[in-house]
């Protein structure tokens, strides 16, 4: 019995199996990255509408249009107001002092799975972001 050219199918078998992993996780970055990014935008843009207009519905609606803009529904999205544990948008998610020279702050999670394949996403986490604004001190206020 012979055993030429099994070396050749072992060292394609053996890179292969090596390479997957490696290729999952570089195939799996760019959801994360993109997550990641998505996350402070939401964060920063909600906390600026808010302290523009004063009412916080406006910075949630705003959050859910993003993430809507992003393929994601509201029960990937969680937010919360100045230091209140993040919710779904719409739950009871804290409330902000909107007076002169009070600091709006915003964090936001949003799912991300860990993997991504034909057949669906595999695992997940939940990737945070915050941001703070000032409501302007020589602002007039309703």
């Amino acid at each position: 019995m012979r055993d030429r050219g099994h070396a050749a199918l072992e060292l394609a078998l053996g890179v292969g199996l090596l390479m997957l992993p490696v290729a999952i996780v570089v195939l799996a970055f760019g959801p994360w990255s993109e997550r990641n990014v998505l996350a402070e935008a939401a964060a920063a843009e909600g906390a600026r509408a808010v302290a523009i207009d004063l009412d916080q519905r406006q910075g949630e609606a705003l959050v859910a249009r993003m993430a809507e803009g992003h393929g994601l529904g509201t029960d990937r999205v969680r937010v919360g107001w100045c230091g209140a544990r993040p919710a779904f948008i719409g739950g009871a998610t804290g409330t902000c002092s909107l007076e002169r020279g009070s600091l709006v702050t915003l964090e936001v999670e949003i799912w991300v799975p860990l993997v991504v394949t034909p057949w669906g996403s595999v695992g997940g986490l939940w990737l945070s972001a915050d941001h703070s604004e000032p409501i302007d001190l020589y602002r007039s206020l309703p």
